[in-house]
């Protein structure tokens, strides 16, 4: 294998040790990578049973058989269908300013270390409405979020005189944080190794092209010591990524999944980081692709090292031969 091939482990470390510090810094502060989440709670939405919703009668107008009664019946139905427009939007308009008037953010999201909240943008109501972030906590490795502990906050000092135990959050929802709080700790460790391993094969990756020499055979490449160093490492590194990625995505899709589950009562939702899970896998694909770029080097090299000595072997043979044929005639000629 040649010796400048080593050019492309070396990206791809360098790539998968980024990628894994990216996934333990997002959310680190207000609009750091806000899109980049384990899992999103939508709260737009909560407190919504304490709106009255307006009542109606009957919008089906008695018919009649003249033409001036279809006439008048169409534009009542037409009207009706004009006033349902209108008072839909108000229930919009209502949906998302309700979040406001409880002192509540309408979204809290869950990071590694952090968890961040804030408002949509332009509004919660918006198709493809962005997060736009007003806090986030300080980073800590194991990070607890207790989200019924934020509500009780903001609503108590909130522009409402409003009893937090009047908006309880239901006790399956804070199973299914408690059940994501559970792993943050180990994902932030299995990243922190993935991020580690990964940075050190960057480094082990220049050493093998700057120390790598010429075998017997004349190919320029990493020697076997290299190679398996290498693999070693992006093989760590890539095996603490994998694991990584894989609880991550278990526990943000179920996590998101119980909350939906049991929120849709009280107007609570998720989603799971899609953002975040994909980086995660990525950061695993090009680690994974680094090892078997070692692993081809290593055998590469030990069958160059097998083929130099196949062929020096006649040589030294050959030369003993000739060496004794020597010695024989000169006994002969004595």
């Amino acid at each position: 294998m040649k010796r400048f091939t080593i050019i492309i482990p070396m990206i791809l470390s360098i790539a998968g040790f980024v990628l894994a510090m990216l996934s333990l810094f997002a959310g680190s502060k207000p609009g750091q990578l806000e899109d980049y989440h384990i899992i999103a709670l939508n709260m737009s939405n909560f407190g919504h049973d304490l709106v009255p919703t307006p009542t109606s009668g009957s919008s089906e107008p008695t018919s009649t058989d003249d033409s001036w009664g279809s006439f008048f019946t169409s534009v009542v139905e037409t009207l009706a269908s004009e006033i349902s427009d209108e008072l839909s939007e108000i229930e919009d308009d209502i949906a998302d300013k309700l979040s406001e008037e409880l002192g509540i953010s309408q979204w809290y999201s869950l990071h590694v270390m952090t968890a961040c909240e804030g408002n949509f943008a332009p509004n919660a109501t918006t198709p493809g409405a962005w997060y736009n972030t007003t806090n986030c906590t300080s980073q800590a490795a194991g990070f607890q979020f207790n989200l019924t502990e934020v509500l009780d906050h903001e609503i108590s000092v909130g522009p409402l005189d409003l009893n937090p135990a009047d908006l309880p959050v239901p006790d399956d929802i804070t199973d299914a944080i408690n059940y994501l709080n559970g792993f943050l700790l180990a994902i932030f460790i299995l990243f922190c190794i993935g991020a580690g391993f990964a940075g050190l094969s960057f480094l082990a990756s220049i050493a093998a092209l700057s120390l790598g020499g010429t075998s017997k055979t004349g190919k320029t490449g990493p020697s076997r010591l290299m190679s398996l160093i290498n693999a070693i490492l992006t093989g760590l590194a890539s095996l603490a990524l994998l694991i990584g990625a894989a609880i991550t995505t278990a526990v943000a899709k179920k996590g998101a999944e119980k909350i939906n589950d049991k929120g849709s009562e009280v107007g609570i939702s998720a989603n799971a980081g899609t953002k975040f899970i994909i980086i995660t896998w990525v950061s695993f694909a090009v680690m994974f692709v680094a090892v078997l770029y070692w692993v081809a080097a290593g055998i590469m090299g030990r069958s160059s090292a097998t083929t130099g000595r196949r062929r020096a072997s006649p040589g030294r043979f050959a030369f003993r031969g000739r060496e004794k044929k020597t010695r024989h005639s000169s006994d002969s000629s004595v």
